[in-house]
């Protein structure tokens, strides 16, 4: 006998099989029948929690979002769902991106998309309507600047926060995001800027993304298709922050290198990846021009390239380390715009800067800005280029180079700041100016050989602009075979210092009311670039001895020189401090981060008691 169990029969287990049907069981009429009535109400409990636990999970389906759904809502003329056309480039140029990253962004392709988007209040219910995890968002009202050139140009700039908004947790994070673009017709001009801002978003919002914790909670996770989904991102940004870190270690490491060789003689103020250029030194401070460029990981490349930002012109007080331009709390600058070309100047005893823009290639102007941020262009020209503009004393007049066009020798113009009329010019058939000064609020002094000289010999011609006719005079002649250059006024305009290279380098020091002259030897020393303290008791100008430029500073007194810097780098452009106890220059070497694309130069200061 077979004590096994008797296997059940297959009708017993399914009521169905090959077809053949049992017959129906009809339902009781009660429970009763089925359960004792005494235990009806743990059913009844059971049978609650299982439907509240369903309705969780229904309702939580309903409403949750995706962390990897994320939608761009940045208002650039509006936004891109509302038909503006750079919004809807940004967005799409930026979903692009987002999507090579393994996110899902909000697409405009679906009429139920679009009308979910245009019937809400604001881009966070609509994002939440569209089962979102996240929304990138931003404001970018266009600054349109329309430049006077003849065939039309047009200049747009945008500045502002971009925020990342988590929609399960409601967290935001803030980045600051800037840019500008030119082009002769302002919609192209805006879809140019479009294209540059997308990679400036992903870069403001990405590191925050990938590090939130509803996105974390994938990444960290076991999920192998979720894991593939979002590893492009992962590396992206890990890349990213490893490249940027190193940039950022690399900049301090060289500016402590600088800081260090003058044994804490050198106080630096420009911040370490400055490009910063000398203007002029004032009462309290000093005027500076900067040209900022930010790191920035590129997401087609993948590598650090430039972002370069709007350069400025900027009076900053002394002894006060400056921040970067696209720093947030920088103060405003006195003047903003594409191109700065060649070296702008600060009036002698007031707060204007006289300076040249490049606008965009298309025309140069010689402008007019002062500390309150007042701005005059009084040239605008598509053909000469102007070089090295000069304020006189009291503004009313500016000096500057004028080359007729690319090449050219340059001649010399001054122009009425008042109206831009040109009230003085030079051209020498001999190509010999040498430079030239003010010595007060209406002379201008400049080096040149006369047209026609039979000896050959350069003069210091002084012109009275403010008089009618003009005349120049000639007080001073230089030695035969003598090239006098580099003329620089001291503030009170009674001596003059310039450069000569008669028989060996010297410093040539000129009273003015006698137009008597004075020569130290600076054999050694090749100078060049003088300036004289406004007590006229000292001389500072730029020497180049060895392989590097440094700052020399000459006595009057006692026609001892000595080396003010010999620190690695260049050191250049010398200015003194009004009361004369410091010498401001740059000091310029290799960017760290793009040493074949860029020098840095940041402003020094030493001090000369």
């Amino acid at each position: 006998m077979n004590d096994s169990p008797t296997p059940e029969r297959p009708e017993e287990q399914n009521p169905v099989i090959a077809g053949q049907h049992r017959a129906e069981i009809p339902a009781p009429d009660s429970t009763a029948l089925i359960i004792p009535k005494r235990r009806l109400w743990p059913v009844f409990v059971v049978f609650g929690a299982i439907l509240a636990v369903a309705g969780f999970f229904i309702v939580r389906a309903l409403v949750a979002t995706d962390p990897l759904r994320i939608l761009v809502a940045i208002d650039l003329d509006g936004y891109w769902w509302e038909g503006s056309e750079p919004a809807a480039k940004l967005a799409d140029e930026l979903a692009s991106q987002l999507t090579e990253l393994g996110f899902d962004p909000v697409k405009g392709g679906d009429p139920k998309t679009l009308k979910v988007l245009e019937s809400q209040k604001d881009p966070k219910s609509a994002a939440k309507k569209l089962g979102a995890g996240f929304v990138i968002e931003a404001h970018l009202t266009p600054e349109i600047v329309e430049h006077p050139i003849k065939e039309g140009y047009f200049e747009v700039r945008v500045a502002g926060p971009v925020t990342l908004t988590s929609l399960e947790k409601g967290t935001t994070s803030t980045s600051h995001v800037h840019g500008y673009a030119g082009a002769q017709k302002k919609d192209r001009a805006l879809a140019l800027l479009a294209d540059s801002m997308a990679s400036q978003a992903l870069d403001a919002v990405i590191a925050q993304l990938i590090d939130h914790p509803s996105v974390r909670e994938i990444t960290e996770g076991s999920n192998v298709k979720l894991l593939a989904r979002l590893d492009p991102a992962r590396k992206f940004t890990e890349s990213r922050r490893v490249q940027l870190a190193e940039a950022i270690e690399s900049y301090a490491k060289k500016a402590k290198e600088r800081e260090t060789e003058s044994g804490g003689k050198t106080l630096f103020w420009s911040h370490d990846a400055a490009e910063d250029m000398l203007v002029g030194a004032g009462d309290g401070g000093y005027f500076v021009k900067t040209a900022d460029v930010t790191p920035f990981y590129s997401s087609q490349s993948r590598k650090l390239v430039r972002h370069e930002a709007l350069e400025t012109i900027e009076w900053r007080p002394l002894g006060s380390p400056a921040r970067p331009t696209t720093d947030e709390a920088a103060p405003k600058p006195m003047w903003k715009g594409y191109h700065v070309y060649s070296y702008p100047s600060s009036q002698p005893d007031g707060d204007r800067v006289a300076f040249v823009e490049d606008l965009f290639g298309w025309a140069k102007t010689i402008t007019i800005a002062d500390k309150g941020g007042k701005t005059r262009r009084i040239r605008v020209d598509p053909e000469h280029r102007f070089v090295d503009p000069r304020l006189a004393p009291g503004g009313r007049y500016v000096a500057v180079y004028d080359r007729p066009e690319a090449g050219a020798a340059a001649d010399l113009m001054v122009l009425d700041t008042n109206d831009g009329k040109e009230v003085f010019g030079i051209h020498t058939d001999n190509e010999s100016l040498g430079g030239f000064t003010w010595l007060d609020d209406r002379r201008v002094a400049f080096v040149y050989v006369p047209d026609g000289s039979t000896d050959n010999r350069r003069v210091i011609a002084v012109v009275d602009v403010s008089r009618q006719p003009l005349s120049i005079e000639k007080p001073f002649t230089g030695k035969p075979g003598e090239e006098l250059r580099n003329p620089s006024a001291s503030p009170d305009g009674s001596k003059l210092v310039c450069v000569s290279s008669y028989a060996k380098p010297m410093v040539v020091v000129i009273d003015t009311s006698a137009w008597t002259r004075k020569d130290f030897d600076a054999a050694e020393w090749r100078p060049s670039w003088p300036v004289i303290s406004r007590d006229g008791t000292k001389v500072a100008f730029e020497t180049r001895v060895r392989r590097n430029t440094d700052i020399a500073l000459l006595s009057l007194e006692t026609g001892a020189i000595t080396k003010l810097t010999d620190d690695f780098g260049d050191h250049a452009t010398p200015r003194f401090s009004p009361d004369g106890t410091k010498v401001l220059f740059e000091v310029r070497y290799k960017d760290p981060v793009f040493p074949t694309k860029r020098w840095l130069s940041r402003i020094a200061e030493r001090s000369v008691q």
